[in-house]
């Protein structure tokens, strides 16, 4: 075993406030001005085993950087996951891995937002000391199926990507561990710019000759999802194309072509959910305006992630149509005239001031 070498020094983050704050909202944002980033490391480990379901292990011990928090690794004792993949073990197929191992995955990474938000980031990390190009990614087997973690993956290079079987233990020689590069919801301003610049030149490479599909203002709908969907999302597309934007799903859509539909962007608006995850491809200092529930528990992960890609933040609220169901789950609707006034805020903002 290696000692963890510091990739990312500790640091702190510094936010400017969203551009139309109102002063009654100040609260919502003010304890996000300002995130202490600790230092993030990398390890190379001996004998590890990784499964197809259920944290690392090392040495009799399961890592905290298989799951999102260490308060999520102590909850899993606590409801016994060490019995259950104990027991599990007894069953497991074995495969030997000699070649150099990578793992980049938490317990909550497998979603759009915390896979390229939280895992890529750990791989672009990785990418900064190791050669991508002889390691063997592993992925647990709740990754099927899904297709932007290929997609996302082919910018890097890797030797190979193996997502594990379900009851599949890979014991290997040698694994690299990144640690988190910052607790889920914030970044590291220098990590996302790599990952952005990564991406655009991945773009380029694959345009075919063609130009880019993004327009100059492009709406994310959350209109074939399966949670938080707006309501009244007739009357807010509406207002949208009025004020000249693009309309794109995109779960009807493949990665590169999410990326591409924003990357020449000056303005994006979406409501809270993964679709905003693809500011990462903006160019910094443009805008983008999330539509949010107007509570103060709505997490500030897209206010932070706007700071990171050096975007200015807008908002509009929303309000869920059954106030039973969580930030996280309810559909909403939309105050439109609020809309309205929000995007005539972002719209005329003069760009180049804020570049």
């Amino acid at each position: 075993m290696n000692l963890p070498t510091t990739v990312v020094a500790a640091h702190a983050e510094i936010r400017p406030l969203p551009r139309n704050l109102r002063p009654e909202d100040l609260d919502m944002f003010a304890g996000c001005q300002r995130s202490e980033v600790p230092a993030a490391t990398i390890v190379s480990l001996d004998d590890v085993e990784a499964f197809g379901r259920g944290p690392l292990r090392h040495r009799k011990d399961y890592l905290d950087e298989s799951f999102v928090s260490p308060s999520h690794a102590v909850r899993w004792k606590q409801e016994r996951g060490h019995w259950r993949a104990a027991a599990e073990r007894l069953i497991q197929s074995k495969t030997l891995f000699d070649t150099p191992c990578l793992w980049i995955t938490d317990n909550w990474s497998s979603g759009y937002f915390h896979w390229m938000c939280d895992s890529i980031p750990r791989l672009e990390m990785a990418s900064m000391v190791c050669d991508l190009s002889e390691m063997t990614l592993l992925l647990p087997y709740k990754f099927r199926g899904r297709r932007y973690i290929q997609q996302s993956l082919a910018p890097y290079g890797l030797k190979d990507v193996r997502i594990l079987k379900r009851f599949e233990r890979a014991c290997c020689r040698r694994l690299t561990l990144p640690s988190h590069v910052a607790s889920t919801g914030n970044f590291d301003q220098g990590i996302i710019g790599r990952m952005r610049n990564r991406f655009l030149r991945h773009l380029k490479q694959h345009a075919d000759g063609n130009e880019s599909t993004s327009a100059d203002r492009v709406y994310i709908s959350r209109r074939v999802a399966t949670r938080r969907k707006i309501a009244n999302e007739d009357a807010v597309e509406t207002l949208l194309k009025n004020h000249g934007f693009k309309i794109v799903v995109c779960e009807q859509m493949q990665w590169i072509d999410q990326l591409s539909a924003v990357t020449n962007a000056e303005c994006l608006v979406s409501n809270h959910g993964a679709g905003l995850t693809n500011m990462i491809a903006m160019q910094p200092g443009r805008r983008v305006l999330e539509i949010r529930d107007a509570v103060g528990s709505t997490p500030n992960c897209y206010f932070n992630l706007a700071a990171a890609c050096s975007l200015g933040y807008f908002y509009s609220f929303a309000h869920r149509t059954d106030p039973q169901q969580t930030v996280h789950h309810g559909d909403v609707t939309v105050d439109v005239s609020a809309l309205d006034q929000a995007i005539h805020a972002m719209v005329g903002e003069n760009i180049g001031r804020h570049t």
